[in-house]
């Protein structure tokens, strides 16, 4: 159901199957005597691939204290990683435009953007650049965490559902610029 809700925001996610999108509950008994699950939330990733996809989108984890949710993308491909940094030290029309989503008013309870920047500059772009840091980054995920009470007031499919909403441009602007909308499914002609 989120997913249907969350293509209003993104048409990505319409067609994609939820069974692809859910992390499992683990309870591997063979190394520890307990009987408790010792992973106790519940989570999903939710992109055009599922959890197995190397697309931009949207991690929900639901858990009693615990609830988190993330946008963006986590260690993109080597190629869909280059095209992002070519398209920041190219600093046209498309940078600014990510400037711009950023500054935006439904962006900022997500903020700040987590890069994991490398030490150095990757080779091939300039040594000094206005845009340095997005050139270095290795990520780019925006992420919030939400209060047990925040999820009682609001319920948890509405916060996620207008979670979704809030980041569905830079998750699209990634999605665009990463070469990976071309090829949503990883066929190739």
């Amino acid at each position: 159901m989120l997913l249907l809700a969350g293509a209003r925001a993104d048409a990505r996610l319409a067609h994609v199957d939820p069974r692809a999108c859910l992390f499992r509950i683990a309870n591997d008994t063979r190394f520890h005597q307990q009987k408790d699950p010792y992973k106790t939330w519940l989570s999903a990733w939710m992109s055009p691939g599922g959890k197995n996809g190397a697309f931009a989108g949207y991690y929900a984890r639901l858990a009693p204290g615990s609830t988190r949710f993330s946008a963006g993308v986590w260690v993109p491909e080597k190629p869909a990683l280059h095209a992002l940094r070519t398209a920041f030290a190219d600093d046209g029309a498309d940078a600014r435009a990510f400037d711009r989503i950023l500054a935006s008013r439904a962006i900022q309870p997500y903020l700040p953007l987590e890069t994991d920047e490398m030490r150095v500059t990757p080779r091939g772009f300039p040594k000094a650049h206005p845009r340095l840091g997005l050139i270095r980054a290795r990520n780019f995920i925006l992420g919030r965490s939400f209060t047990d009470r925040e999820l009682r007031e609001r319920g948890p499919f509405a916060v996620f559902r207008d979670a979704i909403r809030d980041t569905a441009p830079f998750v699209r602007w990634l999605d665009a610029h990463a070469g990976a909308a071309e090829e949503p499914f990883g066929f190739e002609d």
